[in-house]
């Protein structure tokens, strides 16, 4: 977990596999954010008064406490960070907040707690998302499954001005640059990475990372496509508030919650 950004850099099974993805040109000067693994979306989703996605993703979070318990019926191991409002972030947006983020391992699952509090005198509206980068063994074979029959805004060839859609397949798939914005989604979806990205046990199977959320109505689905030399390794599902920002009165709090998992899966269902 990286204090910059507040992010979640890696996630390995106990096999040794990495479930997540850091792009190969990602920059760890604090020049930039920080391109993959798990980034911070807030107080802004996308494009807007901000920049790209806010600035959560560019600050430097605080530990507010941790425990590394090896004992597996003790306490979890845990590390919370927290980030506040200061002079620099009330600049570029007006308003008093804390941010407290809770990354967990609960038995095989990665969980992951976002609260977001006003502590301000009067009310303000977010957008957030945690823009997650997962690791594919086959992006010919990736799929995100869950979306059947939801509206979704596609922001691939404008993001300012995206086309809404109807998702009539299954799954989603990445034949090309996907971008899209997926609206009142359930609290379950899962992404099939390819054959035997996670170990022996699932070589004849294939993988999937089950997402499990609370508190996050839409759902990301993300790939660049062939502008990214490395696209072809990684698929983004982020749980968002991105349809409809959230409006916290003074005193008011809001929580998401995300559990990553990963389970077995046949490679191919039908997309029709």
């Amino acid at each position: 977990v990286s204090l910059f950004g507040g992010q979640v850099l890696s996630w390995r099974q106990a096999s040794g596999d990495e479930v997540l993805f850091v792009r190969p040109d990602a920059v760890f000067d604090k020049s930039k954010p920080i391109a993959g693994g798990i980034p911070h979306c807030f107080p802004q989703f996308g494009p807007g008064r901000l920049p790209q996605h806010g600035f959560a993703r560019l600050s430097e979070w605080s530990v507010a406490s941790s425990s590394a318990d090896p004992q597996p019926d003790d306490r979890d191991p845990e590390v919370q960070l927290t980030l506040s409002d200061s002079e620099q972030t009330r600049a570029a947006w007006p308003h008093r907040f804390q941010c407290a983020f809770s990354v967990s391992l609960h038995g095989e699952s990665l969980r992951l707690d976002l609260r977001v509090v006003n502590v301000d005198s009067h009310a303000w509206s977010f957008t957030t998302a945690l823009h997650s980068y997962f690791e594919v063994a086959d992006l010919t074979k990736a799929a995100v499954r869950g979306l059947a029959g939801l509206t979704y805004l596609d922001k691939t060839q404008d993001a300012n001005n995206p086309v809404r859609q109807t998702e009539s397949r299954r799954q989603v798939t990445f034949e090309k640059a996907v971008d899209y914005v997926f609206l009142n989604a359930s609290d379950y979806a899962e992404v099939c990475v390819g054959n035997g990205a996670y170990g022996a046990t699932v070589e004849k199977m294939g993988a999937a990372i089950s997402i499990s959320s609370s508190g996050f109505p839409d759902m990301v689905v993300w790939n660049p496509g062939p502008s990214v030399p490395c696209h072809a390794q990684f698929v983004c599902a982020e749980n968002a508030v991105a349809g409809e920002p959230v409006e916290l009165q003074p005193g008011e709090s809001w929580r998401g919650q995300v559990a990553l998992a990963v389970v077995d899966r046949p490679l191919h269902a039908s997309a029709a």
